[in-house]
């Protein structure tokens, strides 16, 4: 080995010295296990260094002050403008017109001359529609042949609406029956009559029940 230069020597010796001192001083950083209690105080701390993200929840809620008094309301702000006007509501249903109560007529025995047409019931209503219904027990008292006994329900004088007839010999009896619905002003008639010869009849009745339009 050539023999070495004293200023190399001594360039070693210096880094060797170098690399094991940082080596020895790294090994004495300070942490936290060597840091006695109470000994690091505010003033060892930088001004504005600590962030509450360091801090515990608890301490950073005891950092807010009280709540202050409520502030006057402020002023009234301007009226908006109106809404759009709502559709108009459905029609309600018409209400149904009020019931006329029926009306009822009757007779026991009624004389029918010849060719005249009597009117042995009739009855006054208020305007309006109805079911009319009508019966007689009639019987002919011509002598000899047969003859036409007729029975028919006439409105507001105006014509007859139903009739109803039967041949009949002398003392013979039979059931007329008679129905209609008309609209009627104000009268309602029954009307019998016996064509040919005199007759009679029994149990007349007259109804007119009023009907819903």
């Amino acid at each position: 080995m050539k023999d070495l230069k004293a200023s190399t020597i001594i360039a070693w010796v210096a880094l060797f010295i170098a690399v094991g001192g940082t080596a020895t001083a790294a090994s004495g950083l300070i942490n936290g296990s060597k840091i006695k209690p109470g000994t690091v105080t505010a003033k060892q701390i930088k001004n504005k260094t600590i962030t509450t993200g360091k801090l515990s929840p608890a301490t950073v809620a005891s950092l807010k002050g009280a709540q202050g008094p409520v502030g006057p309301a402020g002023a009234t702000g301007p009226a908006g403008a109106n809404g759009q006007a709502g559709t108009t509501g459905a029609t309600g249903a018409t209400g149904s017109a009020g019931i006329v109560d029926p009306e009822y007529t009757e007779i026991l025995n009624y004389a029918l001359p010849q060719d005249e047409y009597p009117v042995p019931l009739s009855l006054d209503v208020v305007s309006g529609t109805y079911m009319i219904t009508a019966k007689a027990n009639v019987i002919s008292q011509k002598a000899t042949g047969l003859s036409t006994v007729e029975c028919s329900i006439w409105t507001d004088e105006t014509g007859a609406v139903d009739r109803a007839m039967a041949d009949l010999a002398f003392n013979q009896a039979g059931n007329l029956s008679l129905i209609a619905v008309a609209p009627v002003e104000g009268l309602i008639e029954l009307r019998c009559h016996a064509d040919t010869g005199s007759g009679a009849a029994s149990d007349l009745k007259l109804s007119a029940v009023p009907v819903q339009g």
